[in-house]
């Protein structure tokens, strides 16, 4: 098959869902699909124009500045200014991955068949008007139970779930949970939807009741809010530099008012963190509350701190919860679910 995964916009630092995406795309490349990934500028003439160039001021500013990071593993990758209804036609399936290109996707499969689209998580937290694109006439699958449920309950029918996973070769315990210092680790994004507020506040609280803890906080680009300063700021770290920070951290903080799957507290979890989780609901697709995660209410961040503490201080129970952790995400593989995504395709392509 000839695949297309349409993105919202081109990707410069790969993360979340653009990443899980990449994920998916090599796996169908290796079994011999021909597969693009099309990131449309988001139109053409000068303003267009200029945005872009003061965006790629910024990203140097940042330092994440990078010329098609999707790329590699015979994935190619396609930037056109504009996104045009012939743009899309040439694919056996064409998969819009947000509610920015499902009306494209619809419109130019229209008749055709072969349109698909990948709900990685309630987009109504970004835009309230995203649900409608859940009843354009596409082939709906998604990352987790909880969200196929959702659209559902809305009256849409799901083909079908396709969870993520992490790499094992990539993502690790290198260091034993018990030889961990007092240590937590935690992803910063200034969105509001990811708890930036929530984070502070339980790093804070934490901060006063284990004098001695330390914290790395990883995001993509430097915080626009300000951290405590005991705080270390890891700003688009390489994979092996977050594993090892993952390794180093004897908790991971997840703070997220809404999330379809969220991958850092798996990647955490892997490397033998124990999770504190916000009920956000992506991460009980893979941990299990009292079990191996501690999960609180969205938005306590005095809650968020409290159950931190109390592993940090109890490294019985801490290590009791990492080490079922890292069982539980085991049981998922890209390859198990690129072998989903790769059965959808085949039964409902054109």
């Amino acid at each position: 098959m000839r695949v297309a995964f349409v993105l919202p916009a081109p990707v410069r630092v790969p993360q979340g869902g653009a990443a899980v995406v990449v994920q998916h795309a090599r796996g169908l490349v290796g079994r011999g699909h021909q597969v693009e990934v099309i990131a449309a500028q988001r139109g053409a003439g000068v303003w267009p124009r200029v945005r872009r160039g003061l965006a790629r001021v910024r990203d140097g500013w940042h330092g994440v500045a990078g010329d098609r990071p999707l790329e590699g593993d015979g994935v190619q990758v396609r930037e056109p200014e504009t996104l045009r209804r012939g743009d899309l036609t040439s694919y056996d399936a064409v998969i819009a991955t947000g509610h920015q290109t499902a009306r494209a996707v619809s419109a130019s499969r229209h008749g055709r068949g072969g349109g698909f689209y990948f709900l990685q998580g309630d987009e109504r937290a970004l835009r309230p008007s995203a649900a409608d694109t859940w009843r354009l006439p596409l082939v709906r699958f998604a990352v987790s139970d909880w969200v196929a449920r959702l659209v559902e309950a809305h009256g849409q029918p799901v083909a079908g779930v396709v969870p993520n996973a992490v790499d094992p070769t990539d993502w690790r315990c290198d260091r034993a949970p018990e030889s961990r210092e007092r240590r937590v680790v935690a992803l910063y994004h200034r969105h509001p939807v990811k708890g930036p507020g929530t984070l502070i506040g339980a790093l804070e609280r934490l901060r006063r009741w284990v004098p001695d803890v330390r914290a790395s906080v990883v995001c993509a680009r430097p915080p626009s809010d300000r951290l405590p300063r005991w705080v270390d700021v890891h700003v688009r770290p390489s994979q092996p530099e977050l594993r090892g920070l993952y390794n180093a951290a004897a908790v991971c903080l997840h703070t997220s008012v809404v999330e379809g799957w969220g991958l850092v507290p798996m990647e955490a979890a892997a490397c033998g963190c124990a999770v504190v989780a916000t009920a956000s609901r992506g991460p009980r697709e893979y941990l299990v509350d009292g079990r191996s995660m501690a999960e609180v209410p969205v938005g306590d961040a005095a809650g968020l701190a409290r159950e931190s503490a109390v592993l940090l201080l109890n490294p019985d129970r801490r290590q009791r919860l990492a080490r079922a952790a890292m069982e539980d995400v085991a049981r998922f593989s890209w390859s198990a679910s690129t072998d989903r995504l790769e059965a959808i395709l085949t039964q409902h392509a054109s």
